[in-house]
């Protein structure tokens, strides 16, 4: 093709150079089919008269740039117009990242996930039956694609403990470092109900266990009363390490801000590959941002099942720390007929979807 871009970048992990190019070539609409990035060391930039930095006509969520930043570092050749076709897609719809069954989307988390895990290969686990061909998809290994492939029963409990393994070394956002510890999914593999809540609290970031505070002895009373045995469900968070504010020897629940939820992304997004439970079930606002994507109003929304991005069914009710805060004793009674109203209507849908 005589109308080839090509551009040179200075070295394997120029994300500048490839930032600034990339940025002028989508401003001008030239499609990814008609780049080349080449590397040369002695390469200048490659756009003459390029736009300085800030000067972008459409914005880009900053976890993209985050993600950028790490896919650059790794040895894949492809990655550079990998980056340059997802910017493409951004510029037209900002939520494009959000897509988690999107292959682009899965393959540009895969190698970024490498690269911050100082590895190639991925840390999943095959079962012994799944050949390299079954797992090696254009040209690269997709250690999720492959995990999709496996059923509950074969090797999904190494696999979820190779996921385990891997989200109690995160370091996707900043919560880690003050956080004692990343507070995982607990509860079945093959579990029909998958609950979500927000992030863990004080209790549950020092034992390092789901719901086991103040709010978790709600739920468990709560699940009892509609008939729900919790050692049957799979109890997780859409944020795996506690927010919190300091105050006096108290730490004080910090809600999660949007760039949080979405860089958990990775670990909800995967749990919910690994288990495919039957129903998906949001408890609260930040829950129901996460799996949706978007906010979404829990009045209007708690009383039927909604379909999720992935096709998959979910539900959404409040959160029992939202029963725990109400001071008025009538509308406490009130909403806790209303949260045990719902867990009984999921129980029911999850019991009708078994068949």
């Amino acid at each position: 093709m005589s109308d080839l871009k090509r551009v040179r970048l200075t070295k394997p992990d120029d994300f500048e150079t490839w930032r600034i190019a990339a940025r002028q070539l989508a401003e001008a609409g030239v499609p990814a089919e008609a780049v080349v990035w080449e590397i040369a060391e002695d390469a200048e930039l490659p756009l003459p008269g390029a736009a300085p930095p800030g000067a972008a006509s459409f914005p880009v969520p900053k976890s993209f740039v985050e993600l950028a930043r790490d896919v650059v570092r790794h040895s894949d050749p492809e990655r550079f117009g990998l980056l340059y076709e997802m910017l493409l897609r951004l510029k037209v719809d900002r939520s494009a990242m959000n897509d988690s069954a999107d292959p682009l989307v899965v393959r540009l988390v895969d190698l970024g996930s490498s690269v911050r895990r100082n590895v190639v290969e991925p840390s999943f686990v095959r079962p012994a039956e799944m050949t390299d061909a079954s797992v090696v998809r254009e040209g690269l290994k997709h250690a999720w694609e492959a995990e999709r492939a496996i059923e509950p029963g074969g090797n999904l409990r190494a696999s979820w403990e190779a996921l385990l393994k891997d989200a109690r070394k995160c370091t996707r956002c900043d919560l880690y470092k003050h956080a004692t510890q990343t507070v995982f999914g607990e509860g079945p593999l093959d579990a029909a109900i998958m609950f979500v809540g927000e992030q863990p609290g004080d209790q549950e970031d020092l034992a390092g266990r789901p719901f086991v505070g103040p709010a978790g002895q709600l739920f468990d009373a709560a699940l009892e009363k509609a008939g729900i045995d919790r050692s049957t469900v799979y109890v997780t968070n859409a944020v795996k390490h506690f927010k919190f504010i300091p105050r006096g020897k108290r730490r004080i629940h910090n809600k999660p801000d949007a760039g949080e939820i979405e860089a958990c992304l990775w670990w909800i997004d995967h749990e919910r590959e690994l288990l495919r439970p039957r129903v998906t079930v949001a408890l609260g606002a930040t829950a129901a941002q996460s799996l949706f994507g978007k906010a979404m109003a829990i009045g209007r929304n708690r009383r039927v099942p909604l379909k999720l991005p992935d096709g998959s069914e979910g539900w959404i009710t409040v959160h029992p720390s939202f029963l725990l805060r109400i001071p008025e004793e009538d509308r406490k009674l009130q909403e806790k007929k209303l949260f045990l109203r719902d867990l009984k209507r999921i129980k029911a849908r999850a019991e009708e979807l078994a068949g």
